[in-house]
């Protein structure tokens, strides 16, 4: 029912708040506003989105990211590109973990200037809307942690990422 993009969409809309239109949306995911609109309406129909009141359900997504994606949408590394770091090579994971550089995940991006095996991301436009959004750069490297991640990067990813679902103030 999901599709990938749904959780693109639900983790771009915590990262705004309630201050977003569908245009403002999908403009900001280079994306169309009948794909927004739509991954809102799958998001609802699974309980991770209320409409009416333009919320996240942040406890129910959480459970979902740590317990469910890895085997809905899993990742696997792939060939050595360079690319936009993601998974434990990007904050706040790259942080708490002692990774060398040889061992890095990227989105695949020409703009990229780290080397690392590619992780296909979640949305086709993702390696190219995360630079102005730290916050969503964040949730989304967080959820490709869980999703390609060892058993420590997931349980730190799944730390993490709580943290940022319920430590904004916005929502």
């Amino acid at each position: 029912m999901l599709k990938p993009q749904d959780i693109v969409v639900l983790l771009k809309v915590h990262s705004l708040g309630s201050a977003w239109t569908y245009d403002e949306l999908a403009k900001s995911l280079k994306t169309s506003s009948s794909v927004v609109y739509g991954a809102l309406q799958r998001c609802e129909e699974c309980h991770l989105y209320h409409a009416k009141r333009r919320k996240v359900l942040k406890g129910a997504l959480e459970e979902f990211l740590v317990h469910g994606l890895q085997y809905v949408f899993p990742a696997k590394a792939g060939a050595l590109v360079r690319g936009v770091p993601t998974a434990h090579s990007a904050e706040p994971l790259k942080g708490l973990l002692m990774v060398g550089d040889d061992s890095a995940y990227v989105w695949a991006a020409g703009s990229g200037k780290v080397k690392g095996q590619e992780i296909t991301p979640l949305y086709r436009s993702v390696p190219e809307v995360v630079g102005d959004d730290p916050l969503f750069y964040e949730l989304l490297c967080l959820v490709d942690g869980l999703r390609v991640g060892k058993v420590r990067e997931k349980e730190l990813a799944a730390i993490e990422l709580k943290k940022k679902l319920y430590e904004q103030s916005s929502n």
